[in-house]
């Protein structure tokens, strides 16, 4: 058994270590891109919504939000969130940078319990429909 241990010992720590002069596949570089900042976003409206009911300011912060989908069923643009009390108008900004305007909708959940999002959001978005984005959520004031 020693005999055997003693052969393949050297062998096992080439392996680990690496042999001096041969050839390993390099990795690529690491590349890291600065992401820019901004400039004006396109945000969808609901056609379905009146003007009046459109957002008519820049709004509030009012969290993030693990969503998914909502009743399909149910047409609009729309998100059932727990971060709002009443009914009111607003917006989403989804991790893509993407935003579209919503109602928001109270589901009555605890904080952080998560949002649901309407199709016609979720295919505004450019959001897989089997995805849970985290949405920044955005009401008007």
């Amino acid at each position: 058994m020693k005999k055997i241990l003693f052969l393949f010992a050297p062998i096992l720590l080439t392996a680990c270590v690496g042999v001096p002069g041969v050839m390993r596949p390099k990795e690529p570089p690491l590349v890291i891109e600065p992401v820019t900042a901004g400039g004006p976003v396109d945000v969808a409206t609901d056609p379905t919504v009146s003007a009046s009911t459109q957002p008519q300011s820049e709004g509030r912060f009012l969290g993030f939000s693990v969503t998914t989908i909502g009743d399909v069923t149910l047409p609009g643009l729309w998100l059932e969130t727990p971060l709002v009390r009443t009914e009111t108008t607003g917006r989403v900004v989804a991790e893509n940078g993407r935003q579209i305007d919503v109602m928001l909708r109270p589901t009555g959940g605890a904080r952080g319990s998560g949002s649901r999002l309407s199709l016609a959001g979720f295919t505004t978005l450019g959001i897989a429909l089997d995805a849970r984005p985290t949405l920044t959520v955005i009401g008007d004031v």
